[in-house]
């Protein structure tokens, strides 16, 4: 055991080579890495609908306003939905959008985080038809949007360090920081869901706060490390 790590009489020296592994960078196919990404989006997005187009045909020449009074809860939900695949492909863009090339790790982390934008239209259809205050119909719905923010965060970790995988000239600090910020006001909603679940969906609007107070901190820190807080990153 105590010869384990020494070089022998090979030459082998596994310790020192684990520690030196770094994950292959590929530039070739990343391409085709984003247009998986935003054709899953779109079709996340596009899923979104179809609770609220079955109003229409479930009460053929029911009055607009009456199907959206009588089913105020869908259209919220349906809303909120929207905007939250929207927020977050937005932040991976800004990612994406600073990043030439991909390793591994990356590719597989991204894919977790196309699986948490497609399942949240599950528990989004199951809060359009039932309370969003029945535990745990809130907690999956939020515990989901944790899941996508915290692997944005994984990702924006691993571009960090591995600057082969960075575009010239640019930071990607200020995302990092509001990522970081995200998943706090995610993991705290996330809390409230599971320990005071009346509250149905309310404690979301964290993220409001969690987003002014991100966008805050990127930009301050952004100036104080590179003097151009938002480069390539906007």
């Amino acid at each position: 055991m105590r010869a384990y790590g020494r070089r022998g009489r090979s030459g082998f020296h596994p310790v020192s080579r684990i520690s030196r592994w770094k994950p292959p960078v590929f530039q070739r196919g990343f391409n085709r890495l984003n247009a998986l990404s935003d054709g899953v989006v779109a079709i996340a997005i596009t899923l979104l609908v179809f609770p609220i187009t079955d109003l229409a045909t479930a009460e053929p020449g029911a009055n607009v306003l009456m199907i959206v009074n009588q089913h105020s809860g869908k259209f919220i939900t349906f809303f909120i939905t929207f905007l939250v695949i929207a927020k977050l492909w937005v932040d991976n863009h800004a990612l994406y959008r600073d990043v030439k090339a991909y390793t591994p790790p990356l590719m597989w982390t991204h894919i977790v985080w196309l699986l948490a934008i497609v399942f949240i239209t599950f528990p989004m259809d199951v809060l359009s038809s039932a309370s969003d205050t029945n535990f745990p119909n809130s907690a999956v719905y939020v515990g989901t949007l944790l899941l996508a923010t915290a692997t944005l965060l994984v990702e924006y970790m691993i571009a960090l360090t591995t600057p082969a995988l960075q575009e010239k000239d640019v930071n990607l600090r200020p995302g990092f920081i509001r990522s970081i910020v995200d998943v706090i006001a995610v993991l705290a909603a996330f809390v409230l869901t599971l320990t005071v679940p009346q509250w149905g969906l309310k404690p979301l609007l964290l993220l409001i706060v969690g987003g002014i107070l991100g966008r805050a901190m990127g930009y301050w820190f952004g100036k104080r490390r590179t003097g151009d807080p938002d480069r390539h990153d906007e």
